[in-house]
């Protein structure tokens, strides 16, 4: 298949925007699925997860394909929930458009601005949908205006809607000039066009203005045929508006109410239109695995393989890896190379995706996104590539865990069984993590929120049959200097029948340009032989990780090797390792300590005569109120508060709000405790 034809796709959105919804119809107009699946009814297709079902909300990406004007569109439905914004970040990394879904009443909400945020890392072009336009107290004025101001997009609109809440009956389609209706006795398959109401001419006159004045901007040859008052061909306008969608300059919008059936299919007319093929994205860029050179590979399944790994996920049968091509074409039975890890594995099966449905493949090409099964250790983030052409893609970053809870089997029996289920899970999610605690013996699960750890928790029990009991969830905190140190230490023990000797010298600075510490060996060669440095970088990840006494990681700071000693024949990586770990701990307890908790912003909206209840509250809390905004009949607030201060907050802002008030948390990196927290931990 000619790769201009494809469209590979997410869906981003705030919770509760209507990002399931929308896929759901899309299933249905394109043929994928003979009925509609509704999210409130534990039937939508695409939240397939038993979990998903309960709760009512997208706990993990789904892949599906479907076909729309000859075109094939891979399209990824993402989380809305902060909690599981992994799932976004990975999902982009792999994607080359997105379609942003706004509700009609809010506009741009907290988590609409973080998955944009991520999205633009990646400069992915994307098209808007202003959904729920029938929700009592839907504004789609406002909700444009807030793409314009909250996210700082060019708002272009393409259809305009007809009726408003209750009366919402259809949209405009700006530039045919028509009224486009949805049939209610086939569910909205049918479009029925028609005249313009003469009431919206004049308001889809100027929207349709605007939509040539941008287009001219590019394109020249569209603006001379406009200046010389030429009659300006559909085709040739939305060529210009690709051009510049491409660019990330324009966003055309839609608009519709997907629960009724209104407006999604023009909304697929958008993607084909204006989100990017593989062609357009061009060429991916990597090095060679060494790193010693840039390399790149054309979109195309004649060039060498190159693919990334961006989601793994176990079932009864083991890892299935979710895979994006970039280029060449892979095989069942081939073997291919992991180039990060320099290892070669062999592809078992290649399937296409629907949900948890597969369809078996026998091979799969560029611009294509497949699942692969009986590949060896390889994990999320990983570049699968030819074995005599190998390249090293760029992996795929996650925010640090800020949640922590300690969890047992509730026989010993089971603690193996759950070891071994806890790693699974680790696999699958990058942001979620376990370790055993040294003093207690305690196994500690951390994750991105406490529904996070909910989610996981029901998992170990409904999906993998292990009982186990549960603590409360608390702040994972973390650490860093205040100041400069250096210090010294020496290892030297007799282990086995052989001596092990090591000196080193480390200096830790303070960093806090960025979260995770860096690590600087300036060692001289002929002192300490290189071959000992990959054993000291081991030793100093181990002891920012094991966080000293505390066992708080540290952040924010940079370790440097400044000098070393060694013995002839009585130095051993061993030694090197442990002093490497000692001289760190001896350096950062000279370096005066600070204890830092994870800060979150929060995004309250509430109705207005709870705005003073739930401030004062929140300022109680420790929380920073940096901006109000009014939004229809009630009030947004936003700010930054500490975690430790959120534990069970849902629960206190519907009591204070007699349920009507709503939040959501985003974690925003970490901050000094004060003196009474850090008193806690000694500090």
């Amino acid at each position: 298949m000619d790769l201009r034809l494809f469209r590979n796709i997410g869906i981003i959105a705030h919770i509760d925007a209507g990002k399931t919804t929308v896929t759901e119809r899309i299933l249905f107009y394109t043929g994928r699925e003979y009925r509609i699946g509704e999210v409130e009814e534990g039937t939508a297709t695409m939240d397939w997860m038993a979990e998903e079902k309960a709760r009512g909300i997208t706990i993990t990406a789904a892949v599906t394909t479907v076909q729309w004007r000859d075109h094939r569109i891979n399209i990824t439905d993402t989380p809305g929930h902060v909690d599981f914004t992994c799932e976004v970040e990975r999902s982009l990394r792999a994607l080359d458009g997105a379609i942003g879904i706004f509700d009609g009443c809010a506009g741009v909400e907290a988590q609409s601005e973080t998955v944009w945020r991520q999205a633009d890392r990646y400069g992915i072009p994307r098209i808007a949908f202003v959904n729920k336009l029938d929700k009592t107290g839907a504004d789609f004025e406002h909700a444009v205006d807030t793409l314009r101001t909250r996210l700082g997009a060019t708002p272009l609109v393409m259809t305009l809607p007809v009726g408003a809440e209750r009366g919402f009956r259809g949209v405009i389609d700006v530039l045919a000039g028509e009224l486009v209706e949805f049939s209610e006795e086939d569910e909205g398959r049918t479009m029925v066009r028609g005249p313009m109401p003469p009431a919206l001419a004049a308001r889809a006159a100027r929207a349709r203005e605007a939509v040539i004045e941008q287009a001219c901007e590019h394109s020249e040859e569209l603006l001379a045929k406009y200046l010389d008052g030429a009659a300006l061909e559909r085709e040739e306008i939305e060529r210009a508006l690709r051009a510049g969608v491409l660019r990330g300059a324009i966003l055309p919008v839609y608009c519709g109410a997907a629960v009724r059936n209104k407006g999604v299919q023009l909304l697929l007319d958008g993607v084909v239109s204006f989100l990017p093929s593989p062609i357009d994205r061009g060429e991916v860029t990597g090095t060679s695995p060494d790193g010693a050179k840039m390399l790149t590979r054309r979109p195309s399944p004649d060039a060498p393989f190159a693919a990334l790994v961006f989601k793994l996920q176990f079932d009864p049968h083991g890892a299935i890896l979710f895979t994006r091509i970039y280029s060449g074409r892979v095989r069942c039975g081939q073997q291919v190379f992991v180039a990060g890890k320099r290892l070669k594995t062999r592809v078992g099966k290649i399937f296409r995706m629907h949900a948890e449905a597969r369809e078996e493949l026998d091979s799969a090409g560029a611009g294509d996104i497949v699942a692969m099964r009986g590949l060896k250790d390889v994990a999320t983030g990983d570049t699968l590539c030819d074995v005599r052409e190998p390249i090293l893609l760029a992996g795929i970053s996650f925010p640090e865990t800020v949640v922590s809870q300690a969890i047992e089997p509730k026989s010993a029996a089971e603690r193996d069984r759950l070891i071994e289920c806890l790693g699974y899970l680790a696999q699958e999610d990058p942001t979620f993590a376990w370790r055993t605690d040294e003093e207690t013996g305690q196994l500690i699960i951390s994750g991105m929120g406490e529904l996070h750890l909910e989610v996981n928790v029901h998992r170990l029990v409904e999906d993998w049959r292990v009982k186990v009991v549960v603590g409360k969830p608390r702040v994972w905190y973390r650490q860093t200097i205040g100041a400069e140190a250096e210090a010294a230490a020496e290892f030297e023990k007799e282990l086995g029948a052989r001596r092990h000797f090591a000196r080193l010298t480390v200096k830790v600075v303070p960093d806090g340009g960025r979260v995770k510490p860096t690590i600087a060996i300036k060692l001289d060669p002929r002192r300490v032989p290189r071959e000992f440095w990959p054993a000291i970088e081991e030793g100093l990840h181990g002891a920012i990780a094991g966080g000293g006494y505390l066992g708080f990681p540290w952040i924010y700071l940079r370790a440097e090797v400044t000098d070393g000693e060694i013995r002839v024949g009585e130095t051993t990586a061993v030694a090197f390792a442990a002093a490497a770990q000692e001289a760190f701990d001896a350096a950062t307890a000279k370096a005066k300590s600070v204890l830092l908790e994870p800060i979150m912003n929060f995004d309250i909206f509430v109705p207005v005569e709870y705005y003073g209840t739930v401030s004062s509250d929140m300022t109680r809390r420790r929380g920073e109120i940096h901006e109000t905004q009014i939004v229809g009949a009630g009030r947004r607030i936003g700010g930054k508060v500490p975690l430790a201060e959120t534990f069970g907050y849902i629960s206190t802002l519907r009591s204070l709000t007699q349920g009507r008030g709503t939040m959501t948390l985003e974690p925003c990196g970490f901050a000094p405790a004060p003196p009474e927290v850090a008193a806690r931990f000694d500090f």
